[in-house]
């Protein structure tokens, strides 16, 4: 991973902006009307196209645009940092979509800070403090004080996909829409028109 103007994104790749995100260039972005997404695997759909994700579809429905920070495996730890590292430094957009499926999956870096990735999952050591971190309750935490944070300081609308079964990162305040990402192709177009109906309403009472 890399960070590129204090925001965190995946190492460069054709399939990513300078930044590291899936989507337009942030100079190219028009930040007077704009939505953005925050989250990990569930907003990058990175067996598709652009055209054919989430977020570029929604945007597209709703004539407005999308910045993507979503980010690979991130989890909440990414979802924090880009987040607010965005809501500090950007104009605020006219709702958030949180599109996050390992809300638990956590970053790992090295005593000297010199890099920072996505946990190996495949790593014993990482295997046993996912576990630990279940049994102890710290993962309850985090989620915790994130969703304190957010509600705290967040003040625009805000919208969910939830998975069944998943975890979700928002509790309360926010729009709840149904993702399933086992059927895709069946389901996105219902989930782009619920986020249509629910931003549109929402932008009509700004």
């Amino acid at each position: 991973m890399q960070f590129v103007d204090g925001l965190l994104g995946h190492d460069p790749d054709n399939i990513y902006n300078s930044h590291g995100h899936r989507c337009k260039e942030l100079s190219e972005l028009n930040f007077r009307n704009y939505i953005l997404f925050v989250g990990d695997n569930a907003g990058l759909s990175l067996d598709k196209p652009v055209e054919d994700t989430l977020p570029y579809i929604t945007a597209k429905k709703l004539s407005v645009d999308y910045y993507n920070l979503c980010i690979f495996n991130g989890g909440s730890d990414a979802i924090k940092y880009n987040l607010f590292s965005w809501l500090n430094k950007y104009p605020k957009p006219k709702a958030i979509v949180f599109a996050c499926e390992f809300v638990n999956s956590f970053l790992v870096s090295d005593p000297n800070h010199s890099f920072i990735s996505a946990a190996d999952l495949s790593d014993p050591m990482v295997s046993d403090a996912i576990n630990s971190a279940n049994m102890n309750g710290f993962f309850n935490a985090r989620i915790s004080l994130l969703n304190r944070l957010i509600q705290t300081c967040v003040q625009v609308p805000m919208f969910q996909l939830t998975i069944e079964h998943k975890l979700k990162v928002i509790a309360s305040n926010c729009v709840d829409i149904e993702y399933d990402p086992e059927n895709p192709d069946q389901t996105i177009a219902e989930l782009v028109d619920g986020i249509t109906k629910v931003y549109k309403n929402a932008r009509a009472s700004i």
